[in-house]
């Protein structure tokens, strides 16, 4: 699943990163007071102002510097999975934040009344965050919008939704294919996988019971075919539909494109760390939401998908070199 391919892994930027280094965006320069839901409390510190508080069953953060420039940075964050903590985020991260307060940019962020594929709400949340800060703080001059992976969808929705409130937008390794065509094509990775790796097993690939058993035999299989030629070959194949790089760690040198090795071992990192969660155990609360499967897909579309994805070139030297005819045929479900 193609959500997020810019930052490794910024897909899972609310579950990886941890909450307490997302939130604090710097101890030394605000102090947060946690108010009564729909209240407002205010502390300044180090020329900070620092506003928290709930609306509607959704947690918010603003900063506001002195003096503050008039433009109002409004973040979206990324997926949080069901269970999981959520509190208000304001900032993708501490020293991003840090720049835009000393230069006089007011910060907002809410944590959405919901977790999960929480679109609808981050809609109505996020706008009903603008209206307090109007209310509250002022008027800003303009507003920018700017978030990460499902919160770079949240961003560009909010701003085809509501231009009239948005002078500009930065979604940030977003789901900009659309919830529709992101699901379709992560269902196209997950029947390739199960199809060449597993076609016996139980591996669910939609309306998924037990998602944490299912994700957990997603990666017993995945695990084990990472041991031999013939399931990597099979790997590469699977997780190019889905468009996944060869290039996991920013922080490490890019593979060359004839290290077919090298950018195997990537993509697997990227299925296991960062895909694989979704297409095998998060999928279930999407479904949740719509009463059902979202997702179909026709035989041509993979077909297509095959050809036109930017790992082809790999793909294609990784069957080779194994000397691997793989095939499979696709059946929407």
């Amino acid at each position: 699943m193609k959500l997020s391919r810019l930052v490794a892994p910024a897909l899972l930027l609310s579950l990886i990163i941890p909450l307490s280094a997302r939130n604090a965006v710097s101890a030394a320069r605000t102090a947060v007071y946690q108010s009564a839901p729909h209240a407002v409390s205010t502390v300044s510190v180090a020329a900070t102002t620092t506003l928290t508080g709930t609306i509607g069953g959704a947690a918010y953060k603003i900063e506001v510097p002195a003096p503050w420039n008039g433009t109002l940075v409004l973040y979206s964050h990324g997926y949080v999975a069901p269970g999981q903590t959520n509190p208000a985020t304001d900032v993708g991260d501490p020293i991003t934040g840090a720049w835009l307060l000393d230069h006089g940019y007011a910060l907002a962020g809410s944590s959405y009344s919901s977790t999960g594929w929480a679109l609808q709400q981050a809609f109505q949340d996020q706008t009903a965050l603008l209206d307090f800060f109007a209310s509250k703080v002022g008027r800003p001059t303009r507003t920018i919008a700017w978030g990460h992976s499902l919160g770079g969808i949240i961003t560009a929705g909010l701003v085809q939704k509501y231009p009239q409130r948005f002078a500009g937008a930065l979604p940030m390794c977003g789901v900009l294919a659309g919830g529709v065509g992101t699901w379709n094509q992560s269902l196209d990775s997950a029947f390739a996988f199960k199809a060449l790796l597993a076609p016996d097993s139980a591996l669910q690939l939609v309306h998924i019971t037990n998602p944490a058993a299912n994700a957990q035999l997603s990666e017993q299989i995945l695990n084990a075919a990472q041991q031999t030629p013939a399931g990597r070959a099979r790997i590469a194949l699977a997780v190019a539909l889905s468009d996944a790089p060869g290039w996991y760690n920013p922080t490490s040198p890019e593979p060359a494109r004839s290290d077919v090795t090298a950018q195997e071992q990537n993509q697997f990192l990227w299925a296991q760390n960062v895909d694989f969660p979704f297409l095998f155990a998060l999928r279930a609360e999407l479904e949740q939401r719509a009463g059902g499967n979202v997702s179909s897909r026709s035989l041509a579309a993979v077909q297509a998908l095959a050809l036109t994805s930017s790992e082809r070139l790999y793909m294609s030297a990784a069957l080779a070199q194994r000397r691997l005819m793989l095939a499979a045929t696709y059946r929407a479900r």
